[in-house]
């Protein structure tokens, strides 16, 4: 295989490999920026400027233009690539020195040293910025689009939270980096991170400060109201995050069913004005809410399994002992007495079952 070809067989597999982990991660033009990068490395055989023997992401986003700091987050998906074009790089290297090391050792030696010095030291930049012809200067982030226009007009609606905001997101080509920089403002807490554990569906907005989030980006994506909050599991749960000082606990969490998304942005006399009419119609009036929350929270309700015995090991023979005093050790609940029912036969012989042997002996062989 000549010199020729090697490197071009080598630079289409990291061509493919840019394609498989860099494009779902990083927008079109930087994956593009990030593989030509690669390319010019391949063909001055030497690797990212280095300090430490971590990659310096200052240089390589000076070279590149891409964000030093989105660099830094997923660098798990370039230092893999990076590492086997160093490895690709001195394989080489060894084998030229090899092939020419009976005529001129020393030459190759002195050579050999130049390349790493050039490598290692603060010249380093300098080299890798003449890697192509184009111009490799720090790219400014691209503006920010506020109503985005979308690559296609048709699709299929899916259910869920996550799924529907990575179509979106597609939908209008951007990243959740991309994202998180159009609809999170500067002087907002919310990390880029928080957005992407939404994408990646390990956790969902439940916060107000959340929901008004979302609710930027059905703006952006030109989405009715209320679009991704209908998508969101366990509706039935209340948004966290209200500004409710003073206020005992218990009654907070009925409190904040009733309040609006934008309770927090509102002036202090509309809240107060708010939590009176809350407190005066539904938690101490007579709704047909009210009604259900005072007669449930009055039931009491216990199942009592006969075949269990409570508080001690169930016996390897499977009876369970009663003692003989047992009406008369017996402690009763008093508030229990009126909702104790007695678990169905079926039911008690598998809960029997179950507490046997869970409370069996291990047996070792």
């Amino acid at each position: 295989m000549t010199k020729l070809t090697a490197i071009k067989a080598f630079q289409r597999k990291i061509d493919v490999y840019c394609e498989m982990r860099l494009r779902p991660i990083f927008s079109t033009q930087d994956a593009d920026v990030l593989n030509a990068y690669m390319r010019r490395l391949i063909e001055r055989r030497c690797g990212p400027q280095r300090s430490g023997g971590l990659t310096d992401w200052e240089v390589v986003a000076q070279l590149t233009g891409v964000d030093a700091a989105m660099l830094a987050v997923h660098h798990r998906a370039i230092d893999p690539a990076f590492d086997a074009i160093i490895r690709w790089s001195k394989g080489d290297t060894v084998a030229k020195g090899v092939e020419a090391s009976s005529r001129k050792p020393a030459q190759i030696k002195k050579k050999v040293v130049k390349a790493d010095r050039s490598n290692t030291g603060p010249k380093a930049a300098a080299a890798d910025a003449n890697l192509s012809g184009r111009d490799w200067v720090t790219r400014k982030p691209a503006p920010i689009i506020e109503f985005p226009d979308p690559l296609f007009q048709e699709w299929v609606d899916p259910p869920g939270f996550a799924e529907a905001l990575q179509l979106h997101m597609r939908r209008h080509g951007e990243t959740y980096w991309v994202l998180h920089r159009s609809v999170v403002r500067a002087d907002e807490t919310m990390d880029r991170k928080t957005l992407l554990t939404w994408v990646e569906g390990t956790r969902i907005p439940r916060s107000t400060d959340s929901f008004e989030v979302l609710g930027r980006i059905e703006r952006r994506y030109r989405l009715p109201e209320g679009y991704f909050k209908a998508k969101l599991p366990h509706q039935s749960r209340s948004a966290s995050g209200f500004n409710l000082s003073g206020i005992e606990p218990a009654e907070r969490r009925r409190i904040a069913w009733h309040l609006p998304d934008d309770f927090n942005d509102l002036p202090f006399a509309k809240r107060e004005e708010i939590l009176e009419w809350v407190r005066r119609v539904i938690v101490s009036g007579s709704t047909d809410y009210r009604k259900f929350q005072a007669a449930a929270a009055k039931q009491r309700y216990a199942i009592r399994f006969p075949g269990v015995s409570y508080g001690g090991r169930a016996p390897r023979d499977g009876k369970i002992a009663v003692p003989a005093n047992y009406e008369d050790t017996w402690i009763e609940d008093p508030d229990l007495v009126s909702g104790v029912i007695d678990a169905p036969p079926a039911l008690a012989m598998e809960m029997a079952d179950l507490v046997r042997f869970k409370t069996s002996e291990l047996h070792y062989i």
